[in-house]
């Protein structure tokens, strides 16, 4: 199924991690003129072929604007934004540090919200945009050692709700995709290269799974799709 995202203007930032990198490279492929971010993205080694790198701390409203005006001044519009940032700072309730908390909830949370404040208006302007957040199955059912990530993730799942219904009048839609495990570097260590992994699907699923879903929710073909959070996760929250 063509994803429908050709000519678009997509911001991703998070393109350092798994699951970003694929949904940028997926995203270049099919004709999107991508921007990619994170805090050190520019200086990348290998960089994601046919994407912009520009750096951003999402905890940085400063960094965040400044990013924005670099793409428009560039692009002259911004038509979505990907969000898939992620802070693994894991430890049991007891041992985990305010710092920590904050690092977590600063980066995860509050990072979406600012990305999402810094975008919308450009896409306003534009008379269209869709914004999509990365959550995570933390937000239904809390990790024991990732306590700060689940709260966050249950965080961006309810927020997109809320501006939703800012953001529909606009024209411009924010939904919410909730992985499951996907392979990564980050689940080999955790898992064992997923051999850990049960679920109906029978296992761990791909980086590409979560882009093909952003393409979908970047594209006209969820057009009557907004608020809403997609579990990608092979059935495991059944």
């Amino acid at each position: 199924m063509e994803a429908e995202v050709e000519g678009q203007v997509v911001w991703v930032v998070g393109a350092a991690g798994t699951i970003g990198r694929s949904i940028a490279e997926s995203l270049v492929k099919e004709g999107a003129r991508v921007i990619v971010s994170s805090r050190g993205i520019e200086d990348a080694d290998p960089p994601i072929e046919g994407a912009t790198p520009i750096n951003v701390d999402a905890r940085d409203m400063a960094s965040i604007k400044a990013a924005v005006a670099r793409i428009i001044d560039k692009f002259g519009q911004l038509d979505g934004l990907v969000v898939s940032t992620t802070l693994p700072i894991f430890g049991d309730l007891f041992e985990l540090s305010d710092e920590d908390w904050e690092k977590v909830l600063d980066t995860k949370l509050v990072g979406s919200v600012r990305l999402t404040r810094a975008a919308a208006p450009e896409m306003i302007r534009n008379g269209r945009g869709s914004i999509v957040l990365i959550s995570g199955l933390g937000g239904f059912n809390p990790s024991l050692t990732h306590i700060p990530g689940s709260i966050a993730n249950a965080g961006v799942n309810l927020f997109v709700k809320g501006a939703a219904k800012r953001l529909g009048p606009e024209n411009v839609r924010i939904n919410s995709i909730s992985p499951g495990a996907i392979r990564s570097p980050r689940l080999d260590a955790m898992q064992g290269k997923g051999s850990g992994i049960k679920t109906p699907m029978g296992g761990a699923g791909e980086p590409r799974d979560i882009a093909e879903t952003v393409m979908f929710l970047l594209s006209d073909r969820s057009k009557y799709i907004t608020g809403t959070v997609i579990s990608v996760d092979g059935g495991g929250m059944l």
